[in-house]
């Protein structure tokens, strides 16, 4: 038992930053886009950047297909301290890539909120923004942690400024190591909105986890979180 990211082309070269905004909103918490389920769809991955102990992949398939980007580091901490730092919106800005705004916009318990997320994304494109239903579980046989989610509509109205992303999953997994080592991976697939051809996306899909996942890791080496206490959460003490 469970406990419980333009109505227009954009040039090539404006791409990277355009395509790494939806790592905005998938990133941190997570439609019709289905994360693969233990024992089935299992996904092939390639290795596309491995610097600074982290890794990131695309999955493989065809050139038309929306890929799912997925990134990887270990990190020293206690799962309070990771969890924590997702949670506190008031500090995305500080290492997620491309963070305009993010609330959590409502709360049902510890292991279930809202989020609203928005990207500022770089002229000519428009930001981005998504409302997230956010669940998080944790395993009480071997302590790892899951925070999925998905996206939503209805619960906010949408703004003039912003193109609504409504089809995105996302799920980060923390699994302790022992000797208060995580290994950390995120896994996402989501739909930007607009008229941007998926081959198109694929080039430059990477580039907004693995800088996130950078910022994420130097916040951990901080020890701003250090000290951080979650009822709610069990740690592994092997």
């Amino acid at each position: 038992m469970f406990k419980s990211i333009e109505n227009r082309l954009l040039p090539i070269p404006d791409l990277p930053s355009i395509v790494s905004l939806f790592l905005f909103f998938t990133f941190l918490t997570t439609s019709i886009f289905a994360l693969p389920k233990e024992g089935n769809d299992v996904k092939e991955w390639k290795l596309v950047k491995n610097d600074n102990e982290v890794k990131a992949y695309v999955e493989e398939g065809p050139i038309n297909d929306v890929k799912s980007v997925m990134v990887e580091t270990v990190v020293i901490a206690n799962l309070a301290q990771l969890v924590s730092i997702i949670k506190d919106t008031d500090h995305h800005e500080d290492w997620v890539y491309m963070n305009a705004e993010s609330d959590i916009v409502e709360i049902k318990d510890c292991c279930h909120w809202k989020y609203y997320g928005r990207t500022d994304v770089p002229w000519p494109a428009t930001d981005r923004d998504c409302v997230v239903q956010t669940t998080l579980l944790q395993d009480p046989q071997d302590y790892s942690i899951t925070i999925t989610g998905h996206a939503i509509s209805g619960f906010m109205d949408k703004k003039d400024d912003c193109v609504r992303i409504t089809q995105s999953r996302s799920q980060w997994t923390l699994n302790p190591l022992g000797n208060n080592m995580v290994h950390v991976s995120f896994e996402l697939k989501a739909d930007i909105g607009g008229n941007i051809p998926n081959w198109l996306i694929n080039m430059a899909i990477a580039k907004g986890p693995f800088k996130t996942m950078n910022g994420f890791k130097e916040i951990v080496e901080s020890g701003r979180y250090e000290d951080a206490k979650l009822p709610f959460i069990e740690e592994y003490h092997y």
